[in-house]
């Protein structure tokens, strides 16, 4: 089903719109306007990220119909609310802030006045320490103003009971971290003599990713976090199935809009008639139709 609903809305895609790497081209062809920033946001990490935000909300919807089923079942856990911001909460936001801000914005910045490399910006020392300071003191506000809300005279511990479908966040962000982490251990597995020449650089290298690595490491993390919370392992599954059919219809697209596997070598064997049925292409015909279709677009 997955591959049929990508398969099909690729072919309309490839039909009616052009195939940009990134927003730069997409905007420069559609508005005529050149923003050199916008090189940086890539158009298959685009889709992949709307993969994993609608991927989240068709789980969340999946998980609550089974919960009124009566199939899934809320657990009670003990939390404690009330506690204030603290030197813990200041140290970790402001970390990841300057972290995402060093680097993001950074190479936003840097984009600017001229054309980098994303993946090999991410991976290099380089960054803005202007834009570290300034995400890092964003996050510390707005952690210690939800802390100070929540703040009570004494800190007390509660009783809630927690839905399976509230742990959704925690599923994707599993899904997200092991999913990465084990395509990059089976594709240097698979590439083992090029692991051992240069061990550092193929781990840490932003290409070389294996598709099977990261569903199976993702999937052992996803089930062992799904019993140590009480939840069935095969509702669970079950709830996943469709969820990930869309996902990587999504994320099929974003291969089809960035041009990724449709660039190469023109098949000058065969070209499409009026009614878009291929057809075998006589003298001259290819080099026609490939002048009309350029000038189309």
């Amino acid at each position: 089903m997955a591959f049929l609903i990508a398969d099909t809305i690729n072919c309309v895609l490839i039909q009616k719109f052009k195939m940009y790497p990134n927003l730069y081209y997409a905007v420069k062809d559609r508005f005529g306007v050149e923003v050199n920033a916008f090189k940086i946001f890539y158009t298959f990490g685009i889709f992949v990220a709307l993969a994993f935000i609608i991927g989240a909300v068709c789980l969340t919807i999946e998980l609550k119909r089974k919960e009124k089923q009566g199939l899934l079942l809320p657990r009670e856990e003990v939390i404690s609310v009330g506690k204030p911001f603290s030197l813990i909460d200041f140290l970790v936001n402001g970390a990841i802030g300057f972290i995402f801000g060093y680097k993001l914005l950074g190479a936003f910045l840097a984009s600017r006045e001229q054309s980098i490399d994303l993946q090999e910006y991410i991976f290099s020392s380089q960054g803005s320490i202007l834009g570290g300071l300034i995400l890092a003191g964003l996050l510390i506000i707005l952690k210690y103003r939800e802390k100070n809300k929540q703040k009570l005279a004494k800190p007390e511990e509660r009783i809630v009971r927690i839905w399976p479908h509230d742990r959704v966040g925690d599923i994707i962000v599993l899904a997200l971290i092991f999913g990465i982490l084990g395509a990059k251990l089976f594709d240097n597995l698979e590439n083992w003599d090029r692991f051992i020449k240069n061990p550092i650089e193929s781990l840490l290298s932003p290409s070389g990713l294996t598709f099977y690595g990261g569903l199976i490491c993702a999937t052992i993390a996803i089930a062992i976090y799904v019993v140590k919370k009480g939840i069935s392992v095969w509702h669970m599954a079950d709830a996943i199935a469709p969820t990930m059919m869309i996902a990587y219809a999504i994320g099929r697209i974003g291969c089809q809009v960035s041009g990724d596997g449709d660039w190469g070598i023109y098949n000058s064997a065969y070209v499409s008639d009026a009614p878009g049925h291929v057809i075998e292409a006589s003298a001259g015909a290819f080099d026609s139709k490939l002048k009309k279709t350029l000038h189309i677009f």
